[in-house]
């Protein structure tokens, strides 16, 4: 079997304009897979619509709908930790011991290097030369102090695992989509099993330099907004103009914010995968700071009836249906 194995930043694509989701996206078409394979993702994910609360956002927001548009088969191949809660556990227990607590420090240092990476803009080619291995110099230095346990979440032995629910996969040629924390474990076990290719050189794509538009818009206090709401109002989606709605909210235009969400509710915006949730929990706090109650509550209540909604537009709706949102005082 051939398999390209391709890195996955968790929730950190939106703040990489050259690696972001729909990057992920077209690596993933490039690369000519007969399946693609999800290693954050256990075998029963789909039959939950909150699968989509996963930290690798590039999952929801751009690759599992593509996949399934073109009709490519996916599997879930992730290896949850036999305990959830162990890895808290052993850090409070650590820490209640100065001599284990000084060993922890000294295996976290070696996470300095990589959190300053983390915060700059990279790229696929920085990822793969500086990331992965700084990921895994950590990774091994952890292991090699605490064992592979509670103090790993039991990495080597769940990589392990993952890697020959790929390997035995009944297809000739796969892309493995595998968070970076994972992936150098990941591909060591593969490599006696199955021949690693290597990822195609990414080619920048209309498409991706508008997700990194609304990444941006989404993350981004912007100090001057007239040039990026024309922006939005150029790429006119739906989640645009959510986009441009916050901005307006943002600086005080509230009326003119309430106008942007109610077209964008009138349209097609079950796309991308939060904007339901969040585009009615904002636009009910609009109706209630412009006096509208009754229709704060439609906004409120339709949120609650989706299939699936993020967890904090779940609990806006939440408190706005106990009682009228309001600005906090300044």
């Amino acid at each position: 079997m051939d398999v390209t194995l391709l890195p996955l930043m968790g929730p950190l694509h939106v703040k990489y304009p050259q690696y972001n989701a729909v990057t992920i996206r077209d690596l993933a078409d490039a690369s000519t897979p007969e399946a693609l394979v999800l290693t954050s993702l256990t075998a029963d994910a789909f039959d939950d619509p909150r699968w989509q609360d996963t930290d690798d956002v590039a999952l929801p927001l751009a690759v599992v709908p593509w996949a399934r548009k073109v009709g490519l088969t996916m599997h879930c191949v992730g290896e949850p930790s036999p305990d959830p809660n162990a890895y808290a556990d052993f850090q409070r227990y650590m820490d209640e011991y100065p001599q284990a607590k000084a060993q922890l420090d000294s295996v976290n240092l070696q996470l300095r290097p990589l959190q300053m990476m983390l915060d700059e803009p990279l790229t696929l080619a920085r990822i793969q030369t500086e990331v992965l291995p700084q990921v895994q110099i950590y990774a091994e230095a952890r292991e090699k102090a605490l064992g592979d346990g509670p103090g790993t979440d039991w990495l080597r032995q769940r990589s392990k695992v993952m890697a020959v629910r790929i390997a035995d996969l009944p297809h000739t040629r796969v892309t493995a989509l595998v968070n970076s924390d994972v992936l150098p474990f990941v591909q060591a076990e593969l490599e006696a099993k199955v021949t690693l290719l290597a990822l195609p050189p990414p080619q920048p794509s209309e498409d991706a330099e508008t997700r990194a538009f609304l990444d941006f818009a989404f993350r981004s206090e912007i100090p001057e907004p007239g040039n990026a709401i024309l922006r939005l109002q150029q790429i006119g989606t739906p989640e645009a103009r959510f986009h441009e709605g916050n901005l307006r909210f943002a600086y005080g235009q509230l009326e003119e914010a309430k106008a942007c969400l109610e077209i964008a509710s009138r349209e097609n915006f079950s796309e991308p995968y939060y904007l339901p949730g969040y585009l009615l929990a904002r636009l009910g706090q609009l109706a209630d700071l412009c006096g509208e109650r009754d229709a704060a509550k439609r906004a409120y209540k339709g949120v609650r009836a989706l299939s699936y909604a993020p967890k904090d537009a779940l609990e806006v709706a939440e408190a706005g249906l106990a009682r009228p949102f309001t600005l906090p005082e300044s």
